[in-house]
């Protein structure tokens, strides 16, 4: 917008101001709202029941209750002052009237257009007496419309926006204020779920013994009611196929999303596949054993053909079926022989490369340095190009193979002590975030950790991209939580 436009423009708009405002000023209307000391007195039963000074022996009741109390002071405020907030929802956590030492949750949503009718609906939904409310006059007259201008007014007439920071706190969020919205929801997740948590210990512990299992494992993130049917499955099948019980007797299971043996050889079982196919694979594990033993062999003709490069599959990724690794190399190192037999490697190649790692891959996989510096190469590419790459890239793989062992160790030391520090019953990460990723996390929440800890202690805890509070009552937040103010 030029110079003489935008005068013009702030012209009208400081007329039009003026004249709305005369006009408003001058109107013989008059509206009789509530006012904030009878707000106060018709809310002073719902203070009795919520007020932060009653939780003291339970520290995120105390926390989030406080918080939401001073959120719907300043809804109620806003209302009071003819402003028009927007809706939002709030928690409180309320005492069992039956039972000591139990609290409840309730949800109430703030968007009606009224204090009156604010005030009305909390008690209502916390079944408190209305007749207060209910017998103070509504209103007499219509109010003056208030008047809320498009931000390029403020823009161009150069006065404050009364409305900016209901703006700006619109459209942020981070941790702490996710965490107020959501974790009452949380723990009664939680709370429901205990049962069924405590089932598969059982479970687990049962199916160990019963077949002299080494190891049962489970895919990360995998919902606790969906896993519970897993393991009732695979019981199930035992009883009617004891035949069974020896073939698995030593072994490690793990319930993955896909059904075969691993490279260590652990039964994979599908979570989303009928028992039947489970069954079909465990007769079939002594000959995908015979298979398991030949891969090491097959590893090291790859190694030896790249000069004792390290070949290796990615990391929290250790569950990789047996039948397709065997195939990605059997076609990999057939090519790269070819290849080294006719054409040799580059002289700028140091003597030996076993200070790097190479993932082979499926046939439509990436070729690329792994944030964990392997290198990762599908079964499909030409030989010529992986060396081309290889050495492009050989310094960076190394340099970040080591970054990542000192990350790794420093991931580890700060989980123990976020874990510690925060009361987490439970902190694990999703395999796509990386070492540096959840390290970075864990040390934020750290700085944070006395504001955060009232609301975390006992939470299960997953950090990858997303907020989200999953069906069990464990909660996601993302690695990269927005941090502004802590």
């Amino acid at each position: 917008m030029n110079t003489y436009y935008s005068c013009h423009v702030a012209k009208w708009y400081t007329r039009t101001f003026r004249f709305v405002r005369s006009s408003a000023s001058g109107s013989k209307s008059f509206c009789r709202y509530l006012s904030s000391a009878q707000v106060s007195t018709a809310l002073r039963p719902f203070y009795f029941l919520v007020h932060p000074d009653l939780f003291g022996q339970f520290p995120r009741a105390q926390h989030i209750n406080d918080a939401s109390l001073k959120s719907l002071n300043s809804h109620l405020d806003s209302l009071l002052n003819h402003k028009k907030p927007r809706p939002v929802s709030i928690q409180f956590y309320v005492k069992d009237k039956n039972v000591q030492g139990i609290l409840h949750t309730v949800a109430v949503q703030l968007n009606k257009t009224t204090a009156r009718a604010t005030v009305h609906d909390i008690l209502s939904e916390f079944d408190l007496p209305t007749k207060y409310v209910d017998s103070l006059p509504e209103k007499t007259g219509k109010p003056d419309r208030e008047i809320r201008w498009h931000h390029s007014f403020y823009d161009a007439t150069g006065t404050v926006n009364p409305y900016e920071e209901e703006y700006t706190a619109r459209t942020r969020e981070n941790l702490y204020s996710w965490l107020i919205k959501n974790m009452g929801e949380a723990e009664r997740r939680l709370s429901v779920s205990k049962p069924i948590r405590q089932d598969i210990v059982r479970l687990r512990q049962s199916l160990i013994e019963d077949l002299k299992l080494t190891e049962l494992t489970w895919e990360r993130g995998l919902g606790t009611t969906h896993l519970r049917g897993c393991m009732q499955g695979l019981m199930a099948l035992i009883a009617h196929h004891q035949e069974i019980k020896a073939i698995l007797e030593g072994r490690a299971i793990h319930f993955g999303n896909e059904t075969g043996i691993s490279l260590s050889g652990s039964l994979v079982l599908s979570t989303s596949e009928v028992r039947n196919q489970w069954l079909k694979v465990i007769h079939h594990l002594p000959e995908q054993d015979a298979m398991i033993r030949r891969i090491p062999d097959m590893q090291k003709a790859v190694s030896n053909t790249l000069l004792d490069i390290q070949v290796t599959h990615r990391k929290y990724q250790p569950f990789l079926l047996a039948e397709n690794y065997s195939q990605q190399l059997r076609r990999f190192v057939t090519a790269l022989g070819d290849y080294r037999g006719r054409n040799g490697y580059p002289k700028s190649w140091p003597e030996t490369l076993s200070n790097i790692q190479l993932v082979v891959e499926s046939a439509s996989g990436p070729l690329m340095v792994s944030p964990t510096g392997q290198i990762l190469v599908p079964s499909s590419c030409p030989p010529a190009q992986l060396v081309n790459f290889i050495t492009e890239n050989m310094e960076e793989a190394e340099r970040m193979i080591n970054n990542y062992k000192s990350v790794r160790w420093r991931e580890k030391a700060l989980h123990r002590q976020c874990k510690e520090e925060l009361g987490l019953d439970f902190l694990e990460k999703d395999d796509s975030v990386t070492p540096d990723m959840m390290a970075e996390c864990l040390a934020r929440l750290l700085e944070a950790s006395y504001r955060l800890s009232p609301l975390l202690s006992g939470a299960r805890v997953w950090v990858t991209h997303y907020y989200t509070v999953m069906l069990d009552g464990e909660i996601c937040i993302p690695w990269n939580w927005d941090k502004e103010k802590y």
